[in-house]
């Protein structure tokens, strides 16, 4: 079991190197935009966590809606998107928006 950057916990529901279009959540166009940042496989995104991996999506030019970010996240709990609770949406957009601070110094 791996640890969740983003949220410390254990996910392990996925194999390690499975495509990211083949989670819960991701379909062509989001996988299409997560291989042009170089994340390929659940465990490069379990290695950056949801946050961090819609960071670089935008970054590259991209224009992601919020829910990539949940979809993300989703697929790292192994649940649909639309399951992700309110207050883990709230830290969600509050880790985005810290990130993107930080960033911008």
């Amino acid at each position: 079991m791996n640890v969740c950057p983003g949220c410390g916990v254990a996910h392990g529901a996925s194999h390690p190197e499975m495509p990211l279009a083949q989670l819960p959540n991701l379909g062509m166009v989001s996988a299409g935009w997560l291989s042009a940042v170089s994340l390929h496989t659940f465990s490069d995104l379990l290695g950056l966590g949801a946050v961090e991996a819609f960071r670089r999506v935008e970054q590259a030019g991209f224009k992601p809606s919020l829910n990539l970010l949940y979809a993300l996240e989703g697929a790292l709990h192994n649940e649909h998107w639309l399951e992700t609770k309110r207050h883990r949406k709230q830290e969600l957009l509050a880790r985005l928006q810290v990130a993107k601070e930080h960033a911008s110094r």
